[in-house]
């Protein structure tokens, strides 16, 4: 939704696909920080992009599980430490 770019900071996308049509949608005056999900991965900080695991094996859910709880964790971490910059 449009309303969505003006009303959040951040908007992540699982791959380049949805990043690249998200950055199309922005509308005027729209504010929200576009990236991929993965971009705050640590443990699995070379992967670019979270698969989707629809029509592969069920392993694939659990992958995906690791990959989107990685980058969370390395997101939650960065609010963390900003909200701790802004708070000196």
């Amino acid at each position: 939704m449009e309303a969505d770019y003006a009303r959040f900071d951040w908007m992540f996308a699982m791959d380049e696909d949805n990043l690249a049509h998200m950055r199309q949608g922005v509308p005027k005056g729209g504010v929200a920080r576009l990236d991929l999900l993965m971009s705050h991965a640590t443990r699995f900080a070379g992967v670019r992009e979270i698969p989707d695991p629809y029509y592969g094996p069920p392993a694939g859910f659990d992958e995906v599980l690791d990959l989107v709880e990685d980058a969370c964790d390395g997101l939650v971490a960065r609010l963390a430490r900003e909200a701790g910059e802004g708070t000196s």
